[in-house]
């Protein structure tokens, strides 16, 4: 362990050659299966400020000893933070170890300093990144630490709007910076040069990390990424795990519903009736080909689904409009999650005519190869889900008016899971019972029909509740 160890102080070497090698060496020992892997680990009061009285009854020089491993530690954590900026091949190794390390919060507390989390969300929003994906797992990881959530969700980023440049996209990222990526062709440095007048750069603007964070998830999923020639490099399918995160707590859960101008317009831009919550982008993806992408999204929805105040959002139609909570005279567009969670539980059946008019336009005269999910615990959620929004009158009836039973009748015939069944039959009960005037009243005041019929004005206690642990990836 102590050869290993000495390895630390080529991490900031001069010469790349010792940086690679001494990171080679190392970056087997940081799963989670590895013996060896407290080497990189503090004490879980290490650069506190109760750290100085750590140690309980040690002897001072035992505390002293401790002390002094902790902060060898927290320098090698340091330095693999620098080194995720290095050489191609360096990088991807530091940032493989931070993926695996980042899973204890005693290692994730140390990655969250300003300077760092700058560089990872401009980094991963860069669209020439190449090490995106791996950057995204180290967000994902990091978010899946309750109280290191709102470090990233008040944090904001550097940006230089390029609004006139005919290479996507029309602004830079200056924070970004690594020697893995590029800079954008038509992007001038100030400190050097003069602004690029012919395509318009500007100064740079704050501009919210989240927001970022979503447009780079939407790219990510463009035609042609995967095979190298689409808008951006690197998928990043792990940042839906971010905002499933994020929308875990009833504090941040409200930057995903917000709604916010076109990217990248300061969200201080002039509203517009077609500004639209970030949600809205991620929850297409709830049949994406890939497991987590469309598991993250699924996960979003079930969070919000949690908070009855945010039910106006999720239940809004295509007509419909959302009473603002924090500007009740402004209406502006919803979600409307119920086609998306819908459709994972539809196969190739067949629907009567009269039943086919009730569902959502887009679930209506699906091809016979249709496919239902066949992952038990994304099915379940979509079942989950339907549920939360059974929980309100307003919700009862939306599933109702949309054919959300008949999906659920016909899923329930080939359903293969006890627990998916069960779940199926609660929600049936729910959705065929007598209503009374005490569930009648059950409204959701946000919700307005159309543009200008409004329904009861009773107010609901906004309020939530968390789901179990975080997940948390390794490389």
């Amino acid at each position: 362990m102590a050869s290993l160890t000495e390895l630390f102080q080529f991490l900031d070497s001069q010469n790349p050659s010792a940086r690679h090698l001494a990171l080679q060496n190392l970056v087997g020992h940081t799963p989670k299966s590895s013996p060896n892997r407290h080497i990189f680990v503090p004490s879980s009061f290490a650069g506190t400020n109760g750290s100085g009285g750590g140690g309980g009854g040690l002897l001072p020089g035992k505390r002293k000893e401790g002390a002094e491993e902790d902060e060898r530690k927290i320098k090698a954590l340091r330095d693999l933070t620098f080194l995720c900026r290095d050489q191609a091949a360096i990088a991807h190794d530091a940032l493989s170890a931070l993926v695996n390390l980042s899973d204890t919060l005693a290692v994730a507390k140390h990655l969250v300093d300003q300077e760092f989390l700058v560089w990872l969300v401009s980094y991963t929003a860069n669209t020439t990144s190449p090490l995106s994906p791996l950057t995204s797992m180290l967000l994902s990881n990091l978010t899946s630490h309750a109280s290191l959530i709102p470090t990233l969700a008040n944090l904001t980023i550097p940006l230089v709007p390029l609004p006139k440049s005919k290479v996507y996209p029309p602004y830079f990222l200056p924070a970004s910076a690594s020697s893995s990526s590029t800079t954008h062709p038509d992007y001038r440095e100030p400190a050097f040069v003069p602004p690029n007048e012919e395509v318009g750069q500007t100064d740079a603007i704050d501009i919210e990390a989240i927001r970022a964070l979503v447009q780079a998830f939407e790219d990510g999923a463009s035609e042609g990424v995967k095979e190298g020639k689409g808008k951006r490099k690197g998928e990043c399918h792990f940042l839906a795990s971010v905002f499933a995160n994020i929308s875990m707590a009833p504090s941040t859960r409200q930057l995903l519903l917000t709604p916010r101008p076109p990217f990248p317009q300061p969200s201080s831009a002039e509203p517009s009736e077609e500004d639209e919550p970030l949600l809205s982008k991620i929850v297409v993806y709830t049949e994406h080909p890939d497991t987590i992408r469309r598991g993250g999204a699924l996960g979003c929805i079930k969070n919000c689904a949690m908070d009855r105040g945010s039910m106006g959002w999720l239940l809004a139609s295509e007509q419909d409009r959302v009473r603002l909570p924090s500007d009740p005279s402004r209406k502006v567009k919803g979600v409307d999650v119920l086609p998306y969670v819908l459709s994972p539980l539809m196969g190739p059946e067949e629907y009567d005519i009269d039943e086919m008019e009730t569902l959502p336009p887009t679930l209506q005269f699906l091809p016979p190869e249709k496919e239902r999910e066949k992952d038990t615990v994304l099915r379940m959620m979509c079942i989950e889900i339907l549920l939360l929004l059974s929980t309100t009158f307003t919700g009862r009836e939306a599933l109702r008016n949309r054919g959300a039973y008949y999906v659920i009748r016909e899923a329930h015939k080939v359903e293969t899971d006890q627990q998916i069944s069960d779940s199926i039959e609660r929600l049936v009960n729910l959705l065929q019972r007598d209503e009374g005037n005490d569930t009648k009243d059950d409204h959701v005041s946000e919700l307005v029909k159309g543009q200008n019929k409004s329904s009861s004005e009773k107010k609901d206690d906004e309020g939530g509740s968390e789901l179990g642990e975080m997940d948390v990836f390794e490389v």
